[in-house]
């Protein structure tokens, strides 16, 4: 089972959530935006040196299917000389085949199979949290998200989700590239 969070880093989610992780014992993937790593490199540093794995997410939150290949490959790399990392997902999970076929010639493009919509609103944490009882699996890699919008339903669905996931007998790992 990996725990996978996307977006950050954010200056106030993520030293919360990493102390979390650290206190359950938990080591996770973060796909983070190179423009909110390089204003928040001491997280970066924590991150990696906390044995959490991080990826890139492009320098800005671009979806891939509405940019061009030449806007792609500048946003790539330049979140890439940011965060040096043999992983990748794309914002939204878009993606054109020429895209896709440029990303995987230097990362593994990293989707997820669970998706816990902490981003939306109309959705109460406790229905959030009946889903997750219901749909997460084995080998499932569950996506979160670090922002504004979700900086403090985060609080409450990464806790309750980590004790549905050891309750159905799963572990933690990363994403390995």
């Amino acid at each position: 089972m990996c725990l996978t969070f996307d977006d950050g880093p954010h200056p106030e989610i993520t030293p919360w959530l990493l102390d979390e992780l650290k206190k359950n014992q938990v080591k996770a993937t973060f796909f983070w935006l190179g423009n909110q790593t390089e204003k928040h490199p001491q997280l970066y540093e924590r991150a990696i040196a906390e044995g959490h794995v991080v990826g890139n997410h492009g320098y800005y939150h671009l979806k891939g299917n509405v940019i061009s290949l030449d806007i792609f490959k500048a946003n790539f790399d330049r979140s890439q000389k940011i965060i040096p990392s043999k992983l990748f997902r794309p914002p939204f999970g878009k993606l054109t085949r020429k895209q896709a076929k440029y990303a995987a010639q230097q990362s593994k493009i990293v989707m997820w199979s669970w998706m816990s919509y902490d981003f939306d609103d109309s959705l109460t944490n406790e229905e959030l949290l009946k889903k997750a009882k219901k749909q997460i699996g084995s080998q499932d890699i569950l996506v979160f998200h670090e922002n504004d919008k979700t900086r403090e339903r985060i609080k409450e669905i990464v806790p309750a989700v980590i004790q549905i996931v050891r309750e159905k007998g799963y572990t933690f790992d990363v994403v390995k590239p």
